[in-house]
């Protein structure tokens, strides 16, 4: 029996509540009604393969589609019929992760270097990419919702957060311990709610969960005209005492 890889629920407008969808090794990817009885293979209401080389990556179930990532392309499934098609393609870039808004149009996909935001209604051509978001490493860890990107590598001791409309890079949070420690911390997990960041990793001092809470941040003062992220953290410098309060967000 191939590996389970992804699962997701098909239960959004318009379509019916009791679809599952899952993926495995096989890039077999099976359709399942969760209310039909369980004997035999009943349960199953459609299948197809993605035709892919590399293990999908992430799912994501919008109305009646289905979009998956692997290998190089993120594909959508049309769960009334089973007939796919590319929606993106990205030549010699695997795909490390990725996150979907169809809702907004709007596809991030993390590679080797940056991670590149797609507006899925004319994403077919590279030129027509809604932003590049350069890094040092593989972006390995992802978040995208309508007002942010928050991108993450595992070497790395940061986390870049980025404007999802324009892909301008807002704020860069640190996920280390103090700059007096010894070593270099890492990133082995992340997630992302609202204004609610969560990071784990480890550093040279065991392992470590940072949490930051930004709902009730004041948002700082600003040159008039500019807009300002409520993911801001204090600017600290070179002669300022350390305050507790800097190290709160």
């Amino acid at each position: 029996m191939q590996m389970l890889v992804l699962l997701f629920t098909a239960h959004q407008h318009q379509h019916k509540s009791s679809l599952l969808v899952s993926s495995s090794k096989d890039s077999k990817v099976r359709v399942w009604d969760t209310m039909a009885p369980s004997s035999g293979s009943s349960s199953c209401v459609g299948s197809t393969h993605l035709g892919s080389t590399g293990l999908p990556v992430a799912m994501k179930c919008h109305q009646s589609l289905c979009y998956i990532a692997a290998g190089s392309e993120v594909i959508a499934i049309d769960l009334r019929t089973m007939k796919k098609a590319s929606v993106l393609a990205l030549h010699n870039h695997r795909i490390l992760s990725c996150e979907m808004l169809p809702s907004e149009w709007l596809i991030c996909t993390g590679t080797k270097d940056k991670a590149l935001l797609w507006d899925i209604r004319k994403s077919h051509e590279l030129s027509n990419t809604v932003a590049e978001l350069h890094s040092d490493g593989p972006v390995k860890f992802l978040h995208l919702d309508p007002y942010k990107v928050v991108t993450g590598v595992p070497s790395d001791d940061q986390v870049h957060v980025w404007e999802t409309r324009t892909g301008d890079l807002l704020n860069t949070l640190s996920c280390g311990e103090p700059p007096k420690s010894v070593g270099r911390s890492s990133v082995s997990a992340m997630a992302v709610d609202g204004c609610r960041i969560a990071i784990a990793g480890t550093s040279a001092e065991g392992s470590f969960v940072h949490y930051r809470d930004f709902l009730k941040s004041s948002v700082p003062a600003s040159l008039p005209g500019k807009e300002v992220s409520k993911f801001w953290r204090p600017q600290r410098s070179d002669n300022a005492d350390d305050t507790s309060d800097d190290e709160d967000y």
